[in-house]
């Protein structure tokens, strides 16, 4: 009985042992909510940051497919006109002079592959 448990209790060393190592070396901040709820975010932010605070009548967003990995092509409409950007999903952010990781792009609706 006592080899019984002393190996349950090297076992459950070894166990508490790989779970603090995990919980030690893990990184919270890799985690990524999947590309096309970020493009959606992106392109909303994208309208609100052309359009202002208060968006007049017939202003949207609207996510049209993933170009590549991590790139996504949104049509934002403003004042009844519709733009169309290429957004990238690890560059993109509201800068001091305006869009980063966003180009403007033609509203062709990318191909399935």
């Amino acid at each position: 009985m006592r080899w019984l448990g002393l190996t349950v209790g090297l076992l459950g060393a070894s166990l508490c042992l790989a779970g603090w190592v995990y919980l030690r070396d893990r990184d919270p901040g890799s985690w990524r909510p999947p590309e096309d709820q970020a493009a959606h975010v992106d392109a909303r932010t994208a309208l609100a940051a052309l359009e202002g605070p208060v968006c007049a009548r017939g202003c949207r967003s609207q996510v049209l497919g993933r170009v590549r990995p991590g790139s996504w092509l949104v049509r934002v409409t403003l004042r009844g006109r519709p733009e169309c950007l290429r957004i990238d999903l690890d560059t993109f952010a509201i800068g001091q002079y305006g869009l980063v990781g966003a180009q403007l792009s033609r509203c062709e609706a990318p191909r399935r592959r």
